[in-house]
């Protein structure tokens, strides 16, 4: 069985993290699979609070659940009786395996979902129409090329404002991996190719960002050089994910991820943009904007559209040795 946990660990893997940092570690033990948090990994300016480290741990146990689905099994949660953290790891919960459940639909698209962070092919009312119809319990849809360019112009306004923070650029740089050489390129963060960053454009990206941004703020040319909205204008539509107020980050990640999925499989290709959930004013007018209730939180949201032929973003992750945990280190 240890080997066939291994394999499930493998596919939820494959689920979605902020900044790709990969939080999840797992322990395969006695016939289960113990997640844990690895405490190092969290983004201590982009995310104080841990909501974001707690939506990708939620996402990878989701993954596991899908990819136990695929094998008749259901992914039974335990968080009674887990061990005590120990060198840095938090466990978050136990999962058994009980035979009978059926295949999720959507676990087939686990292996193709991943985030297209190029332009989109322009999109045409029958994509536009495709769009409005994901419009669903926890997903607001707004595909009105109008209101689109005005999420556009917020969503620059938006991560600009994280991005002059100087703790803020430099948490985002140490995640990215600008050139092919960087020892982590395949491993995690945010590598060029997947940025859909050419050579000279990461390179470009690394001054900005770096020794030239605050005299390039201090003149004006910053905004213009890190905007991103054209791509949002771009899209086909913007969708919202929102969950209740009060709902654990944990339980969010399960359904975000299962959001994402859901784009894919109408053939959507899909990039997150957090800016709109982080700022606060921005999350009102998207809540606004799409009509989302009151009860409600903004947790993420995503600009969608075809992806051009034969796009195929790569996908880094840590290599499973990396991720499974020896009994001893938990606790």
């Amino acid at each position: 069985m240890v080997g066939g946990i291994r394999s499930l660990v493998e596919q939820a893997m494959l689920a979605p993290s902020v900044h790709n940092v990969q939080p999840a570690r797992w322990r395969i033990e006695d016939g289960a699979a113990l997640l844990l948090e690895e405490a190092g990994r969290r983004l201590a300016v982009a995310d104080p609070r841990g909501n974001d480290a707690a939506i990708s741990l939620g996402a990878a146990a989701e993954g596991l659940r899908l990819a136990a689905s695929r094998d008749g099994l259901s992914a039974v949660a335990e968080t009674d009786a887990l061990p005590k953290p120990a060198g840095g790891l938090r466990p978050v919960a136990r999962y058994r395996f009980v035979p009978g459940a059926e295949a999720d639909p959507l676990a087939s698209l686990v292996d193709a979902r991943r985030s297209w962070r190029g332009a989109f092919e322009r999109p045409t009312p029958a994509d536009r129409a495709a769009a409005l119809a994901l419009a669903g319990e926890d997903a607001a849809v707004c595909a009105d090329a109008d209101a689109l360019r005005e999420m556009a112009r917020r969503f620059d306004r938006a991560s600009y404002g994280f991005m002059r923070d100087p703790a803020f650029r430099r948490e985002l740089v140490s995640w990215m991996r600008l050139s092919r050489r960087h020892p982590r390129w395949s491993a995690d963060g945010l590598n060029a190719e997947a940025m859909a960053m050419g050579r000279i454009e990461a390179l470009g990206a690394g001054v900005v960002l770096g020794p030239a941004f605050r005299p390039l703020d201090r003149i004006g040319l910053a905004p213009a050089l890190l905007a991103e909205g054209s791509k949002v204008a771009g899209s086909a539509a913007l969708v919202v994910f929102h969950r209740p107020e009060a709902e654990d980050p944990f339980v969010s990640g399960g359904h975000f991820y299962r959001l994402w999925l859901r784009l894919e499989a109408a053939g959507f290709g899909a990039a997150v943009l957090a800016a709109l959930a982080d700022d606060p004013d921005a999350a009102r007018e998207v809540a606004d904007l799409t009509g989302i209730p009151a009860g409600r939180r903004v947790v993420s949201a995503f600009r969608i559209g075809r992806r051009p032929p034969r796009a195929q973003a790569p996908r880094a992750r840590r290599p499973i040795e990396e991720v499974l945990v020896e009994g001893g280190q938990a606790g």
